[in-house]
């Protein structure tokens, strides 16, 4: 293709891309009435549906002077027809609809047949319709709260919990998502979910394919999607943001593809506090070559490209900083954010204390009386026995960055919080999952899957019934 043609291409498919969110736009306006949204450039003010309409128009107009043919009915179709037939899509489609549909129908069920917990009021509602409100739990409160006030900081009321402990990505996303989807921030949120994990899940097949096979790749989504606590990637949390970022940056980081491995990788730095530590891991990635000690033979360019891949490791920690530095002119302190976790209770206690706590209970109480009172402490137990058990065989199947993955996104948590969310923790850790499917012999497959299957409806109920399941 001469280099006009490529540029009309060019052209044609962003008058193409623009004609469609205007329509998308016009049709938000028209039912909702408009809206007035503050962006980073500027405030912009949209109450009239017929202007991105003629604008629609006009793009389409202009577009199809310049070419033709495809028409965008046709290129709509040829990019559905690309997409499908991508690498992954197949196989992770079916995983993700019938498991992110399946935990909101266990949830609703849970509310429906068995009701919310008697001792404890349900502390805030968006719909009275039951399964619109299914969305309505927990963090998705202040992630709303970001999305549609932003951050807002009481000095006076330090010790409480303010909205500033939570990243921007996922909140931003919601914001501006929403004015296609008549400001929904909360069905907006959930359907940024679905789509993340999709394309998580995508990218974890090719990053299973890559090293294991087609069957690997499959059974590796499967087991992710069925584990206990995915039922975070069903509603309005950060999960599957978080997961699309850490799996997107080590895919494309470790296929040397560095600059859509540093868009994935800052964007990791923004989603959680522990999206931080993924710089930890890419930077292992980047001095792998080296190790251990090769030194000898090594080029100029080598090192350069080493030094390119070192730059890239570095962005998730820098899209901490940038967020360290807005809090920093909001609250005069940059870790502001980090210390308020302590109205959470995230304090430190150290994992020893953690253990001698838990083995005081089970020694003066028994093992089935812990279980049977303490019982989503015992499931958090579980996730973290389960995890750490296998960081040795990830390190000898997988390598040692991704040992490294699960072991600094546990134990700083467990120490900083205890058993405080550990579900949510675990569950974003792919590389579990990755040696899982490539360890469990064939014939066993589907009872992994159908056991974690069933224990993700039995979260999944506790989640929307307001048990504490954060």
């Amino acid at each position: 293709m001469s280099q006009r043609a490529s540029r009309l291409a060019s052209i044609c498919f962003a008058l193409d891309v623009f004609s469609v969110l205007a329509l998308l736009l016009g049709l938000t306006v028209f039912f909702t009435g408009g809206f007035r949204e503050w962006l980073p450039w500027g405030r912009i003010s949209l109450t009239s549906w017929e202007r991105p309409v003629v604008a629609a128009i006009l793009a389409l107009g202009a577009r199809h002077l310049l070419q033709p043919r495809p028409t965008i009915a046709g290129r709509l179709a040829g990019w559905g027809r690309t997409v499908a037939a991508a690498p992954g899509v197949a196989t992770a489609l079916p995983i993700v609809l019938s498991t992110r549909a399946g935990v909101l129908l266990v949830g609703f069920l849970a509310v429906t047949l068995f009701g919310y917990r008697a001792d404890v009021p349900v502390p805030w509602r968006v719909y009275e319709n039951e399964f619109l409100n299914l969305p309505a739990r927990w963090d998705t409160g202040w992630y709303m709260d970001v999305a549609s006030s932003g951050y807002r900081w009481a000095p006076s009321l330090v010790t409480q919990q303010q909205n500033i402990a939570f990243f921007p990505a996922y909140p931003m996303v919601m914001r501006y998502g929403s004015l296609f989807f008549a400001r929904n921030l909360m069905w907006t949120g959930v359907l940024i979910s679905w789509v993340s994990f999709f394309a998580a899940m995508v990218y974890l097949y090719r990053f299973t394919r890559d090293r294991f096979g087609d069957d690997v790749g499959s059974v590796s989504l499967a087991l992710l999607a069925s584990y206990p606590f995915a039922v975070y990637f069903s509603t309005a949390y950060t999960e599957s943001l978080f997961l699309l970022t850490v799996v997107g940056a080590c895919y494309h980081f470790e296929r040397n593809e560095l600059w859509r491995a540093a868009a994935w990788g800052m964007l990791a730095g923004l989603s959680r506090p522990n999206g931080c530590l993924l710089s930890v891991v890419l930077a292992l990635i980047a001095v792998r070559p080296l190790w251990p000690f090769r030194f000898g033979g090594m080029r100029i360019a080598d090192w350069v490209g080493i030094a390119d891949r070192i730059a890239v490791a570095a962005l998730p920690g820098i899209g901490m900083l940038f967020y360290s530095t807005y809090i920093f002119f909001l609250t005069g302190h940059p870790l502001q954010w980090a210390m308020q976790n302590a109205a959470w209770g995230r304090v430190y206690g150290g994992v020893d204390a953690l253990v001698a706590e838990r083995a005081a209970v089970i020694a003066g109480e028994g093992l089935y009386a812990y279980a049977a009172t303490h019982t989503v402490d015992a499931f958090y137990v579980a996730a973290v026995l389960f995890v750490l058990a296998t960081v040795w065989p990830v390190f000898r199947r997988i390598g040692f960055p991704y040992a490294v993955l699960i072991v600094i996104n546990v134990f700083p948590p467990l120490m900083m919080g205890g058993l405080l969310s550990m579900g949510r923790v675990t569950s974003v850790l792919f590389p579990v999952f990755v040696w899982l499917a490539a360890t469990i012999p064939g014939p066993h497959r589907a009872a992994w899957v159908v056991g974690f299957a069933m224990l993700q409806a039995i979260v999944a109920a506790a989640f929307f019934t307001w048990r504490p399941l954060y």
